[in-house]
């Protein structure tokens, strides 16, 4: 529970000091998950 406090405290303080730098994170995680997403959800299509 400790833990889970102090990392919350930490991903606050980093989202208010560097707020650009965690926008393009969130963005490039966002995009990595869709395209897996993509290649594990789609079906082979046969000709």
């Amino acid at each position: 529970m400790l833990l889970f406090i102090l990392g919350l405290a930490v991903g606050i303080f980093v989202g208010y000091k560097y707020p650009r730098q965690v926008e393009q994170g969130m963005e490039s995680t966002k995009k990595v998950f869709n395209d897996l997403k993509d290649k594990i959800t789609k079906k082979p299509t046969n000709p």
